[in-house]
């Protein structure tokens, strides 16, 4: 039965983006081969890690969504662990509807990657700018204006009512 994973690992910092590149690309073509469809394929770049792992304080980030059958994760984490470059790894099965969300979000995001990315060729868009405006979403999915100040009133209205009693 086909379904929808999400694999997320971090790979040690002291590779070089060559190397880098040459375990993610191993580890793709084990979903490709295995007959899987990635949706997305992210790296989120590197990162400092909640606390030391196996002697690291930071890590490179990449993120697999794919379609597969069972075998193909439990392939893919057999090679995980047995890495040498990877210190860490999850795999999850997502449920339908999160499955479609996370699908629907990979989409908009490459689509605003390649926005700025065309925004900077063109001249358009500094460097910076296209690193800010790279992971933004459809502003109509923001919370509007305040939402966080309703819920910080509410919570010392919840505060006030319980030192009453």
């Amino acid at each position: 039965m086909i379904r929808t994973y999400e694999t997320v690992f971090i790979t040690v910092p002291t590779l070089t983006d060559e190397e880098e590149k040459v375990v993610v690309d191993a580890l793709t073509a084990i979903v490709t081969d295995g007959g899987g469809v990635f949706a997305a394929n992210d790296r989120m770049g590197r990162r400092r890690l909640a606390y030391p792992i196996k002697k690291f304080e930071d890590g490179v980030y990449t993120r697999f969504l794919y379609d597969a059958d069972g075998a193909v994760p439990k392939e893919l984490d057999r090679r995980l662990r047995i890495s040498d470059k990877v210190i860490r790894h999850m795999t999850v099965s997502m449920e339908l509807d999160w499955a479609v969300a996370s699908k629907e979000q990979a989409v908009r995001d490459a689509v605003a990657r390649a926005e700025a990315e065309a925004a900077r060729a063109a001249g358009l868009l500094t460097d910076e700018a296209a690193r800010i405006a790279g992971p933004l979403t459809d502003p109509s999915e923001a919370p509007p204006p305040g939402a966080r100040d309703r819920d910080r009133d509410r919570d010392e209205d919840d505060i006030d009512f319980e030192d009453q009693n």
